[in-house]
């Protein structure tokens, strides 16, 4: 198999943190480079192309090590051997062993294997994530791709949520089994579904492609792309709780024994080895952001009509629309605050993975409407939540507070710069761009609503954004017209770009010639024909 070399690794490396936008498709590499997908970004990805009988990469993964059963009465010590994990023709290689051994917690066992995971390392809420194995084969064996909430160290199992994107055990070579475990539906008791390989055959004999599709409120497995289980809050018992709208970490296993698949027999071979040709995680792509240059939020407008790719914090939150309050384009997003009997607040946010040191600009536009406006003591405002693998809040920006003194059916852009005390609000520092502390993997952009114990009223938010920086450029083409120059780019409705103008392209002097706002698919800004030469470019700000 032709594998894409270290440039090619460099290149997923930055987009895995959000400096480049991967696409690239160059002579003899396999389906894949992004394997783009309609409707989907690839966000991260691990091709495992590194030297034969290396370990997999250490900014990516770590190892859980023992064999103390893993409550599940399995029988091997995981070990951090390239014995048991390494790279070999392009694949991750985790390969379970007969040998007497004694691991890093004392344990002597019978087997040994590799058990592989993204905790602290990398994270994500939502997306399409899928992998290519080929799977063990024998009694005995319980190979795995799955995940857990990074709450996992601090509510512990079953309560941080499990999703099993693939499991399989030996005595049914034909089968995969997709399950969600959570407080009240774990263990046996599990939400699952299978699926069976047509024809007879066995998973073991090919690779194939597993997955899932997760959104807010719903889970979706696939095989060779087929759908064949889905999940929703009504699909949970009564009374029980969906604990799957946070972030979950990747792990990749070969268990050998248990409580499910029982003990191998005379009839396995040793060793057996799962095989990962790749890992990849991609994120939706909103179809109205063409030319959004880098915007992270999923619908910051709202035009979908839904609060599509947004998790509502209470019941007093809804898209409004087709309405002619929205700030541009059809649809805004509407917080109201009923009477009560004690202080509350309502919001919307999103979250997504992010490394340490990355810069964002984050802003949205709000207004508070002309009829059932904010009231008294109300207060609203545009949040970031910088989290830990744990979820822990490493740091807390806020916009200026829109209150009841506001003029009525006016909107405003609110811009993230304030750092603030997690706990008082006081701030602390005036930052335009906020940046990942040392430790962060999560960033949570929220809308809040405030009211005291009888408050009531409401206010609207458009075209919300949280762009990366440095941001990528929009494509733009230049052309004139009567005697001016007419700059024409995709745009994001409501978005703010900067114009941006140097004489000379080798210093990269790049000067801000004036602000536009996108105000539907396509911009268009028209500037005065100078005599000199000058060169343009348009980006997000």
């Amino acid at each position: 198999m032709h594998r894409a070399g270290r440039s090619a690794r460099r290149l997923l490396r930055w987009a895995a943190a959000g400096l480049l936008a991967l696409l690239w498709i160059g002579p003899g590499n396999k389906d894949l480079w992004a394997q783009t997908k309609p409707g989907w970004r690839l966000v991260w990805a691990d091709e495992f192309d590194g030297p034969p009988g290396s370990r997999p990469d250490p900014a990516w993964w770590t190892y859980d090590l023992g064999g103390g059963g893993w409550g599940n009465n399995e029988l091997q010590t995981y070990t951090d051997r390239t014995n048991n994990c390494r790279i070999e023709n392009g694949c991750l290689v985790i390969e379970a062993h007969r040998e007497t051994y004694t691991g890093t917690d004392g344990t002597r066992r019978n087997y040994t294997s590799a058990r592989l995971k993204t905790q602290g390392r990398l994270s994500w809420q939502y997306g399409r994530i899928e992998a290519r194995i080929r799977l063990p084969r024998g009694q005995g064996l319980w190979p795995a791709f799955w995940m857990l909430g990074t709450n996992f160290p601090v509510v512990g199992w079953p309560a941080c949520g499990e999703i099993d994107i693939m499991e399989n055990i030996g005595r049914e070579p034909d089968t995969v089994h997709g399950t969600i475990h959570g407080p009240g539906y774990s263990g046996a008791n599990g939400i699952s579904g299978r699926y069976v390989l047509p024809g007879g055959g066995a998973l073991a004999d090919d690779f194939h492609v597993y997955g899932v599709e997760w959104d807010p409120g719903r889970i979706r497995w696939f095989v060779d792309n087929t759908l064949f289980f889905s999940v929703t809050p009504a699909s949970l018992p009564s009374g029980r709780s969906w604990v799957f709208d946070q972030p979950f970490f990747l792990i990749l296993n070969v268990a050998v024994g248990g409580n499910w698949p029982g003990s191998p027999d005379e009839t396995t071979v040793f060793p057996q080895a799962m095989l990962v040709d790749y890992v990849r995680v991609y994120q939706r792509e909103d179809p109205a952001r063409a030319g959004c240059g880098g915007d992270v939020l999923w619908n910051g407008g709202f035009e979908e009509g839904r609060l599509t790719g947004w998790v509502a914090t209470s019941g007093n939150i809804s898209v409004v629309g087709p309405s002619p309050e929205a700030h541009v384009g059809a649809y805004a997003l509407r917080l109201t605050a009923s009477a009560g009997g004690a202080f509350a607040t309502e919001g919307a946010f999103q979250e997504f993975a992010v490394t340490s040191g990355r810069r964002f600009r984050i802003a949205g536009w709000v207004m508070t409407p002309t009829q059932g406006g904010l009231t008294s003591g109300q207060r609203t405002w545009l949040e970031a939540q910088f989290g830990d693998a744990a979820g822990s809040v490493l740091a807390v920006y806020r916009s200026a507070f829109l209150d009841a003194g506001a003029t009525n059916g006016r909107w405003m852009r609110l811009e993230v710069t304030n750092r603030v005390d997690p706990l008082s609000g006081a701030v602390t520092a005036v930052e335009e761009e906020p940046e990942a502390p040392t430790g962060a993997e999560s960033l949570r952009i929220r809308v809040v609503l405030t009211r005291p114990a009888a408050g009531t009223g409401g206010v609207l938010w458009d075209n919300l954004e949280c762009v990366p920086q440095p941001a990528p450029p929009v494509p733009v083409t230049a052309t004139l017209r009567a005697g001016e120059l007419v700059l024409r780019f995709p745009a994001c409705t409501g978005a703010r770009y900067a114009i941006l103008g140097s004489a000379d392209l080798g210093s990269r002097a790049w000067r801000l010639e004036q602000f536009a706002f996108g105000q539907g698919a396509w911009s268009e800004v028209t500037l005065p024909r100078l005599d000199d030469r000058r060169f343009f470019t348009v980006q997000r700000w």
